[in-house]
């Protein structure tokens, strides 16, 4: 069942004032693809496209695997070499069943009406490199995400052969998927650039078929309310975002939805998480310590020792 939430027209003027109270985390190069979104955000331009993600089965080809993930969130920030980096896989074969598991497919009907799941068209015909990436399931999505931290952090340690050149980039971070309230927020900042529909359509499977988004130099955030629905965390959907100009009311559609469709694909935020080294250290100063008091030292008289002297001792007497 398709909700809905009602964005009046103040949503556009929030979406562009919010970024004065936003506790940014600023850095000199911004994570690959994507663009700042709020405090600790940045969120893709554009949906992943199919190329993306045939990066991604390529590198599970080279033995990629989850289990390199722990691995690679270890090794070190900067001063990477390229072979380092390039034989952190050596010691692992290619998982063949993480590669069939990330593969997506497609149901097919064939003569006689026989239906097979084969592999997904979209990854073998070169005309739809630049589609966006659809019949996904959630778990894959995950799993893209996941791998895509992993070589970014690694790029990162190749690049930088310093700490000073590492802090120009995010040091602790995650690709994950947008959440709803995300989502929201880039539809009210980037609303001049979110295309939108005049009309609420009825069926998101005959509106929202996939088509590749075309760059536009002017733009800085790609959604089209007539390409392919957008998967948001926890099975939600966005559809859509349908908008009347004499009312200045628009709305954003949500459904929930967990079966892979070949109208429905996915963008991912990059999460800047908390980190010690790139953080300002908050050193205490210290008080003044206290001189210490000088002693005085009061002399005491001396006393005459009655007894028996040598003649040494009473000349020395008759001296003082």
């Amino acid at each position: 069942m398709v909700s809905k939430l009602l964005i009046l027209g103040v949503l556009y003027f929030l979406g562009l004032f919010a970024k004065l109270n936003d506790n940014a985390i600023v850095f000199k190069y911004i994570p690959y693809g994507t663009i700042y979104l709020s405090d600790s955000i940045y969120i893709d331009k554009q949906p992943i496209k199919v190329y993306d993600y045939l990066e991604f089965l390529a590198d599970i080809r080279r033995s990629y695997t989850p289990s390199l993930h722990d691995s690679i969130q270890k090794l070190p920030l900067f001063g990477l070499s390229e072979d380092e980096a390039y034989h952190i896989y050596d010691s692992l074969p290619m998982d063949t069943v993480f590669y069939n598991k990330m593969l997506t497919r497609i149901w097919k009907t064939v003569g006689n009406d026989k239906h097979i799941y084969e592999v997904d068209f979209h990854l073998t015909r070169a005309k739809y490199y630049n589609y966006p990436m659809v019949n996904m399931n959630y778990h894959q999505i995950v799993e893209y995400c996941k791998w895509r931290t992993d070589k970014v952090k690694l790029k990162y340690a190749v690049e930088c052969s310093n700490l000073y050149q590492r802090k120009k980039y995010p040091i602790n971070f995650e690709y994950r998927i947008v959440k709803r309230k995300e989502w929201e927020k880039a539809m009210g900042t980037f609303f001049e650039d979110v295309g939108k529909i005049k009309t609420i359509e009825v069926n998101p499977e005959m509106s929202n078929l996939a088509k590749p988004y075309v760059s536009k130099k002017k733009k800085k955030f790609c959604y089209e309310s007539i390409n392919a629905a957008e998967y948001l965390d926890d099975n939600i959907i966005t559809i859509g975002f349908n908008w009347i100009d004499e009312a200045g009311i628009g709305d954003v559609s949500y459904m929930n939805f967990e079966r892979p469709t070949d109208w429905i694909t996915f963008r991912c935020v990059c999460e800047i998480l908390p980190d010690k080294v790139n953080s300002a250290e908050i050193v205490s100063t210290p008080a003044p310590a206290k001189k210490p008091e000088k002693k005085k030292i009061v002399k005491q008289p001396k006393k005459e020792v009655k007894g028996i002297k040598t003649e040494k001792a009473k000349k020395k007497l008759k001296r003082k």
